[in-house]
């Protein structure tokens, strides 16, 4: 091959990868005075109230585990459902924000450190400058001992439509088989 034939050869594959270059960003970013959303960023912060016992419970053993307790009540298998109250502040009497509504199963057999799987979808009833009925869902390991866990936002509705995100979770109180829990949701929506 001459250095003329060279010369031609480096020109063509820099005209590809210019074309493969505004091609891909045309397929991947929205043209002008179109309709598609740019994604939004949010943060949403809360209170859950997981409660099975009291006059107010909001969630229920459906399924007994098997074994050794894991640590007091909790066994490898339990199946939880869950319509937990969500509260601008750790005081249940505080502001309703949203529910949280789901299932969790202690899926570790490790003692002293359940872990739990968590699919749950997070409903806004009362959230400020949210849309009523707006949803996250959220799904993930749950470490109940672990200081602070995180779990995956996997899709949403209204305001939350094809949301991707992430969810911090800390214990705010523990007392008996009840909780309050302190989430910071950080969503991506279209």
């Amino acid at each position: 091959m001459t250095f003329r034939h060279r010369l031609v050869f480096a020109a063509l594959l820099q005209l590809v990868a210019m074309v493969v270059c505004v091609t891909t960003s045309a397929a991947t970013s929205p043209a002008a005075g179109s309709t598609t959303p740019a994604t939004t960023t949010h943060h949403l912060h809360f209170y859950m109230h997981d409660g099975y016992t009291g006059p107010h419970s909001t969630a229920v053993l459906i399924v007994n585990g098997t074994g050794a307790p894991l640590m007091p009540g909790v066994r490898f298998g339990d199946t939880v459902v869950m319509d937990d109250v969500l509260t601008e502040g750790p005081s249940r009497g505080s502001k309703l924000v949203g529910r949280a509504q789901g299932v969790y199963v202690t899926a570790s057999q490790k003692p002293g450190a359940p872990a739990m799987m968590l699919t749950m979808n997070v409903v806004l009833t009362g959230y400020p400058g949210y849309e009523s009925g707006s949803s996250v869902t959220v799904v993930g390991r749950n470490e109940v001992t672990a200081p602070v866990r995180e779990l995956a936002v996997v899709g949403g509705t209204g305001r939350f439509r094809m949301a991707t995100g992430y969810v911090l979770w800390k214990t705010a109180s523990w007392k008996g088989k009840n909780a309050v829990l302190e989430l910071d949701v950080f969503v991506r929506s279209a």
